[in-house]
């Protein structure tokens, strides 16, 4: 009776349901409660643990399964990766692949809609050794509260519209090898150099005209 006791209890333990009670971000373990049961520090799961390694760790009160080789929870290994009633799931939409942060910010594709979307409360960066490439053959929209800054040569093959004032710092040169076409005002210096300007001391004839007045 002893030895079927005792097998009957390897195999309750081989799969438990439990949640993360405690996270060691260093060592990159955790400790799960199942029941009265509370682990030793066991690693979980993750999607890639090779050359190519994901970081991703679990959160408390995250649900799990406790998988324990053997019946033996103390080389048990937490299977993450299921909603519960405290973390349900954040979408219901079946072409949906989306990722909710504890910050608030969300990043979704929608296979269905073609649409990538990134909601970021903070700042976003993108660093590259060589060639970063956008093509569009749609609007390409960004928005930035706080400003963007792009530190590349910066080639655009296309119409470019400026809803804004364009600034251009002391000591930078601007070089147009093609036709340029003004409508408005035209200043240099604070003189007005556009059409509509006139100048003094101007006589008909071969004299040079005076300066700008």
């Amino acid at each position: 009776m002893n030895n079927v006791a005792e097998l009957l209890r390897l195999i309750h333990n081989l799969i438990r349901l439990g949640t993360i009670a405690e996270v060691d971000h260093a060592s990159a373990r955790v400790r799960v409660r199942s029941g009265g049961l509370l682990t030793t520090w066991l690693p979980w799961l993750a999607l890639r643990a090779g050359t190519t390694r994901e970081w991703d760790p679990p959160t408390i009160s995250e649900q799990v399964v406790l998988l324990s080789p053997g019946g033996d929870p103390a080389l048990g290994v937490a299977l993450t990766g299921l909603f519960s009633t405290a973390h349900p799931a954040p979408s219901d939409a079946a072409s949906l692949w989306h990722r909710v942060f504890p910050d608030g910010a969300v990043i979704e594709y929608d296979h269905e809609a073609h649409h990538l979307r990134a909601a970021l409360p903070g700042s976003a960066s993108i660093d590259a050794q060589a060639d970063v490439t956008v093509t569009t053959t749609a609007a390409l929209t960004a928005t930035a509260a706080g400003g963007a800054t792009i530190n590349a040569n910066v080639v655009i093959n296309g119409n470019v519209t400026l809803n804004g004032n364009l600034n251009q710092p002391s000591g930078k040169t601007a070089t147009m090898s093609g036709a340029v076409h003004f409508k408005g005002a035209v200043t240099s210096n604070g003189k007005d150099i556009s059409s509509s300007h006139t100048h003094t001391d101007v006589q008909r004839g071969s004299n040079n005209t005076g300066g700008v007045s």
